[in-house]
C-alpha cells in the first residue's frame, strides 16, 4: 500500500514523496509528463531500493501541476486500453 506524503503543492509545482513504491509506478509517468509541453521539468528518485522512498518533483509552465499529472494518467490509461485491444484481437 501506498503511503503519500506531499512536500509541496502550490501553483507551478508539486513535490512529494511515497514510501513503498519504488521505479515501476514513476518510470512511465515521468516519461509521459515529459512529453508535455506544459511541464517545464519531472523527476523522481528513489533514495535507497529496500527502503522503496521515491520523491517525486514536477514543475510546470502552463495549468496546475495536478492537471498535468492527470493528463498524463489519461493517457497511460488510453495507450494500455489500446494496447489491450490490440493483443486480445
Amino acid at each position: 500500500m501506498l503511503n503519500l506524503e506531499i512536500l509541496r503543492l502550490d501553483d507551478k509545482h508539486l513535490e512529494v514523496k511515497l514510501k513503498g513504491e519504488s521505479y515501476t509506478l514513476f518510470s512511465p509517468l515521468v516519461e509521459y509528463l515529459s512529453n508535455d509541453p506544459d511541464v517545464e521539468y519531472v523527476q523522481f528518485d528513489v533514495d535507497h531500493p529496500l527502503q522503496e522512498n521515491v520523491y517525486f518533483k514536477l514543475k510546470v509552465r502552463r495549468g496546475t501541476p495536478l492537471e498535468a499529472v492527470q493528463r498524463a494518467v489519461n493517457t497511460i490509461l488510453a495507450d494500455l486500453e489500446e494496447l489491450e485491444k490490440g493483443l486480445l484481437q
